[in-house]
């Protein structure tokens, strides 16, 4: 079986992606204690990470063999865990503080053994009144944890079939007593649970972060004889803050080990002439060969673990909204609906009033002011699309229909092939377009949801002006003696013939000027194009980051299309974009890009 991929260009996206990522985590991490409004990482998650990761294993704690390190690690965690248990036995007992005021700590212990009681089947959910008062207080959090499991014991709730209840008759108190028992001594061997007294043994300062680093050196993670950063550390003339820094900064710690965000993020590259992926990356992987002609037990369970999902592809099988990556395709739409041509401008004054909540430009309280289509694709300007979304929903008597609107962008999605799966012989999610909300939809936002390799595939269009391929990762099939058995060259799925040339003119241009205005791409030796996107997750995480471009722009060999998971900045998208770009058509500047460090960052873009 012969793959299109080109194998040095597979690595590069790789290395270039690993180091990008370690490159954001610095940027962001931070020594206190919380993430704040920047959503930074604060070095304390860092150092919990590597235990709630599993890179170090607190169940070597209690070894006979254990280091010195760790026996003192393990008997500050016996000391929490006595605290813990002692505590939570009074408040189940007696406790008078209702949910909602619990600490923040205590409410995490609550949380874990009401799911631990689920999941031992203490807590029969099929048996739960939904409708009942006392549990929606409880979800409401107006209630004792000790009310709502009495409550749950008198309503049958509770399977007492493994309590240690000798006696043939009992009462409501005698059964309570036993849960609690249970609760008590089930967490003792709950390492989950453990992992929680650790996160507050870091969080309070019981346990230092100098003593969770040293413990890479006691379980082998790292190699105190071979690095010269250990008596530093031990000796504390190098914090446990510049230590992990450095650690991270030389891929020594990888985004992957932490499983903090950002740690993922996924590359596909396509001839946009022939529809062959030339790379298809997702971070982070896992060692293959360790599966293949028998599998490795113990590795194949640490991967399933792995908090970083490392087994998930995230080229293929992780949507997200494309943000404004999908304004070419709203510009498609206005241009062939005849909405807007090469001479209409639209203002930007930095808010659209036109809908209730008013929708602001990235750039509020400022403004674009004046731009066309190529001009607001070259800004990424939120205005001139959100006008677009509601101008291609205006019906027949003036009036505003969003639904005329969505139908009239999916149309366009559609020929793009963004309807359908792109090709790729591997499994893939399903693509969705929005179906709602055709101002929002303008942008890239709704209900769109695509994964980078459908996004790939309608930027490989854009590139070559309009053929649709389906992807392909198999170039050919042979016999032992190279007799050709198949050719798996990329079919073409469909053409985009009705698209005038001017569209493909005025889109390219914007996408070219975008490239053209951003320092991230001075200095190339080739001339590119591009659209950066940023898509919103969720108020508690940072943005999902994407770049879709092609170079060189005016004969196009490769198409790229780019997802960092919470990645912040779309600019470290295209970093990522453009140092591919570099190493594919200057493979000599591979060292000055894969160095095995972190990748200083640039100023990133603003807006998308």
């Amino acid at each position: 079986v012969y793959l299109t991929i080109d194998a040095d260009l597979q690595k590069y996206a790789y290395n270039i992606l690993e180091r990008r990522l370690a490159g954001i985590l610095l940027a962001h991490l931070t020594t206190a204690d919380t993430a704040g409004s920047e959503k930074r990482v604060p070095i304390k998650d860092v150092y919990y990470a590597l235990i709630d990761n599993n890179i170090i294993n607190i169940s070597k704690l209690s070894r006979k063999k254990a280091k010195t390190n760790e026996k003192d690690v393990y008997q500050i965690y016996r000391k929490k865990q006595e605290t813990v248990l002692s505590t939570l036995r009074k408040d189940l007992q007696s406790g008078t503080t209702i949910r909602k005021n619990l600490s923040e700590e205590k409410q995490d212990y609550v949380s874990y053994i009401y799911k631990m009681l689920e999941n031992d089947g203490i807590l029969v959910a099929s048996s739960i009144d939904e409708n009942d008062q006392v549990y929606l207080d409880w979800k409401d959090e107006k209630i004792t944890f000790r009310k709502f499991l009495r409550h749950a014991i008198n309503n049958e709730w509770i399977n007492i079939s493994s309590f240690n209840i000798k006696s043939d008759y009992y009462d409501a108190d005698e059964i309570y007593d036993e849960l609690i028992n249970y609760i008590v001594d089930a967490l003792k061997s709950e390492e989950d649970f453990d992992k929680i007294l650790y996160e507050y043994m870091i969080k309070n300062g019981n346990l230092s972060g100098k003593k969770v680093c040293l413990l890479l050196y006691d379980q082998g993670v790292l190699d105190k004889k071979k690095d010269k950063d250990y008596n530093s550390l031990y000796t504390g003339k190098m914090s446990a803050y510049n230590f992990m820094y450095k650690k991270i900064k030389n891929i020594e710690i990888t985004p992957a080990q932490l499983a903090l965000d950002p740690c993922s993020g996924s590359v596909v590259i396509t001839d946009p002439d022939t529809g062959e992926v030339k790379a298809m990356v997702s971070y982070p992987s896992y060692n293959n060969n360790r599966l293949a002609n028998g599998i490795d037990s113990s590795y194949y369970a640490s991967l399933n673990t792995d908090l970083s999902s490392p087994m998930l592809n995230r080229a293929t099988q992780s949507r997200t909204a494309p943000g404004s990556t999908f304004k070419p395709i709203s510009s498609t739409a206005v241009l062939e609906e005849g909405v807007a041509n090469a001479s209409t401008y639209v203002k930007c004054t930095g808010i659209f009033d036109k809908i209730s909540p008013a929708a602001k430009c990235w750039i509020y309280p400022n403004a674009h002011g004046s731009l066309n289509v190529s001009g607001a694709i070259a800004v990424s300007c939120n205005f001139f699309f959100y006008q677009m979304g509601y101008d291609l929903g205006m019906d027949a008597d003036g009036n505003y229909d969003s639904d005329l609107g969505t139908d009239k962008l999916r149309k366009y999605a559609a020929m793009y092939g963004l309807d359908r799966k792109s090709g790729v012989e591997i499994p893939e999610a399903a693509p969705q377009i929005s179906d709602e909300y055709s101002i929002q939809s303008a942008i890239g936002q709704g209900t769109n949801n695509f994964t980078v390799s459908q996004l790939n595939r309608y930027v490989t269009a854009v590139a070559n002006s309009g053929t649709v391929y389906d992807l392909t990762l198999i170039d050919k099939t042979t016999d032992a003696a190279g007799n050709l058995i198949k050719d798996y060259s990329a079919e073409v799925d469909s053409t985009m013939d009705e698209i005038n040339s001017s569209t493909w003119d005025l889109i390219h241009q914007g996408m070219e000027q975008m490239v053209a205005s951003s320092t991230t791409f001075t200095g190339l030796d080739f001339s590119m194009a591009g659209k950066t996107g940023t898509a919103q997750h969720n108020e508690l995480h940072a943005d999902h980051v994407l770049f879709v471009g092609y170079a060189p722009a005016e004969q196009p060999q490769l198409s790229i299309a780019v997802r960092i998971t919470y990645g912040y900045n779309s600019g470290y998208a295209s970093e990522i974009g453009r140092d591919i770009a570099k190493v594919y058509f200057n493979p000599e500047t591979a060292g000055e890009l894969i160095t095995g460090s972190a990748a200083n960052l640039g100023e990133g873009i603003a807006g998308d």
